[in-house]
C-alpha cells in the first residue's frame, strides 16, 4: 500500500469554515473536504498548503497553525494529512476551480455535519465541532 502526504486548510472567517465539494473528475466525487493537496518533494507541509490554496482557490492565506495530523487508511493507500487552521489574507476571496471543486460553502459549527465528508475528514470534522471555541479562539486568531 502506498502512502500519500497532503496538507489541508481549515479556513476560518466570521464564525464559519470553508468546505469544498469535490468535482466529478476527482476520486470520490461529490464528497466534501477541506481544500489542499499533495506535499511535493522539497516542500514543507505549510509551503504545499499555501501553494495548493493559491492554485485551487486563487487566494492567499494569512495566519496558519497546525491543528492536527490525520492518519487514515483508504483501501489502496495510506493518507497522512496535516490540517491547518488558517485565515485569509486581506482582500483574498476563494473561488472554486471547477476542475477541482464544484462548490464551496461556508459552514458554521452547527452545519458541519450537514455535509457528506470524505472518510478521512470525518474524524477531523467531529473534533472541530467539539473543540470549535478552542480552535478558533482569540489566542489563535
Amino acid at each position: 500500500m502506498g502512502a500519500l502526504r497532503v496538507s489541508a486548510a481549515i479556513i476560518y472567517r466570521d464564525g464559519r469554515v470553508l468546505a469544498a465539494r469535490r468535482a466529478a473528475s476527482k476520486h470520490q466525487p461529490g464528497l466534501w473536504e477541506f481544500p489542499g493537496g499533495k506535499v511535493e518533494a522539497g516542500e514543507t507541509s505549510e509551503q504545499a498548503l499555501r501553494r495548493e490554496i493559491a492554485e485551487e482557490l486563487g487566494c492567499e492565506l494569512r495566519l496558519v497553525w497546525l491543528y492536527d495530523t490525520v492518519e487514515y487508511d483508504y483501501p489502496d493507500f495510506h493518507l497522512s494529512m496535516d490540517c491547518y487552521v488558517c485565515t485569509l489574507a486581506p482582500g483574498s476571496e476563494p473561488a472554486a476551480d471547477p476542475t477541482v471543486h464544484e462548490e464551496l460553502r461556508w459552514l458554521s459549527q452547527d452545519e458541519l455535519t450537514d455535509a457528506e465528508w470524505l472518510p478521512a475528514d470525518t474524524a477531523l470534522v467531529t473534533s472541530l465541532g467539539y473543540f470549535w471555541d478552542e480552535a478558533f479562539g482569540v489566542e489563535h486568531l
